[in-house]
């Protein structure tokens, strides 16, 4: 079990969902061609024939596609973007006008679904994104330190920092004794001379540093020597820190479970803390957050938001009058306008799809909520506003 996380800044300890560039630049068209599938597919738990199953669920999904009015390009393309099913995870392709804009992986238990229309779905893929920051896992005990970086979502190779050469190593001539025998307590943090330990300690949170500044992260985990991790933590700065320990041996069996683990427990308690800023910042007299779907929408137009809050059922009461578009800009969410716009820049558009869409454009953080209590004071949708957010 991982310490209990402790949320200073939220907003650094929650991912976004980054678009590729082919999904950055895709338009809408009004006229209703190019529609856009996003399929959904979770992978079989027993890895008995998980790979027959994964390809005759991409089939399935394909027709499904067709069915709801893709054209046969676009279905054709969806299993190009499966992947191999190696674990139970569930897969997420968006594809449109021929080609695959956007494929990854989502945690276990998201749902599958096929959708057709003329933006992509993604609220379950943004809010799981929010869930994924980028993070750093330093592993150390007092003979030996690793340092890895992993990018938001892990869509990017994991990337080691070397941290083997520390200042106050020495050669160990019983490197078999306790650490009570080799040098008692003052020295726990490695086999080094009495000057050593801080030393070692700083170089260590010097390459934790870096690996945190190359992917962005502002979360470090920790496995091994408690004392080492502690003392590492102490020497980062709190944008970064502190090590969250999440294991007791450098390499425990179960890593990435823990590392699950601990990522969710984090961001767990980072998403209430800006559920409580927006629920804080709507009633100040300069509201820094918002409520309702035409506040938000002013809100996105503007490119204010930093943190969309969405209810899972936001769709449930899509008001028919209200003409949802997206205007001639991506970020440009266009709520109760019965005259509409004309052109491509105005594409009627259902309202999940079009608020996270504009959300996504400028990149905000996408939070759903199960329900509508709390922030969202019985609204589908508030906003942080990015005027005064925290970091």
């Amino acid at each position: 079990m991982a310490d209990a996380p402790m949320i200073t800044l939220p907003l650094r300890r929650l991912g976004r969902l980054a678009l590729d560039p082919g999904l950055r630049a895709f338009q809408p068209i009004s006229d209703g061609s190019g529609l856009v599938v996003t399929a959904m597919v979770a992978a079989a738990d027993s890895p008995a024939n998980r790979s027959h199953e994964w390809d005759v669920a991409w089939a399935d999904a394909a027709r499904e596609a067709s069915r709801l009015g893709a054209d046969p390009a676009t279905a054709g393309v969806l299993a190009g973007g499966a992947g191999d099913a190696v674990t139970a995870d569930t897969r997420v392709v968006v594809a449109a006008r021929g080609q695959v804009l956007l494929a990854r992986w989502l945690a276990p238990g998201s749902p599958g679904s096929v959708r057709v229309g003329p933006l992509p779905h993604l609220p379950e893929v943004a809010s799981a994104a929010a869930r994924r920051p980028a993070y750093v896992v330093v592993r150390a005990d007092r003979y030996d330190a690793d340092v890895i970086a992993h990018s938001a979502g892990d869509q990017q190779p994991a990337e080691r920092f070397d941290a083997s050469a520390r200042p106050g190593a020495q050669r160990d001539p019983h490197p078999g004794r306790p650490p009570a025998q080799s040098h008692g307590e003052r020295h726990v943090t490695d086999s080094e001379p009495e000057s050593g330990g801080q030393r070692n300690a700083e170089f260590i949170a010097g390459r934790v540093e870096q690996a945190a500044d190359r992917v962005g992260a502002h979360i470090v985990l920790g496995t091994g020597d408690r004392h080492i991790l502690e003392a590492v933590g102490s020497h980062l700065p709190g944008t970064i820190g502190p090590v969250t320990v999440i294991g007791d041996t450098r390499t425990p069996d179960d890593l990435g479970a823990r590392t699950g683990a601990a990522l969710d427990e984090i961001t767990a308690a980072a998403a209430v803390a800006v559920a409580d800023l927006v629920a804080a910042r709507a009633e100040d007299p300069d509201p820094g957050a918002v409520r309702g779907v035409e506040a938000v929408a002013q809100a996105l137009a503007e490119q204010q938001v930093a943190v969309l809050l969405l209810a899972a059922d936001a769709a449930r009461d899509a008001d028919p009058t209200a003409n949802y578009r997206i205007g001639s800009r991506a970020t440009e969410f266009l709520a109760g306008d019965p005259g509409g716009v004309t052109g491509i820049g105005g594409v009627p558009v259902p309202l999940e799809d079009g608020l996270v869409w504009a959300a996504l454009n400028q990149d905000a953080i996408v939070l759903r909520r199960p329900d509508r209590t709390g922030p969202l004071a019985g609204r589908p949708a508030a906003a942080l506003l990015r005027r005064g957010a925290a970091s």
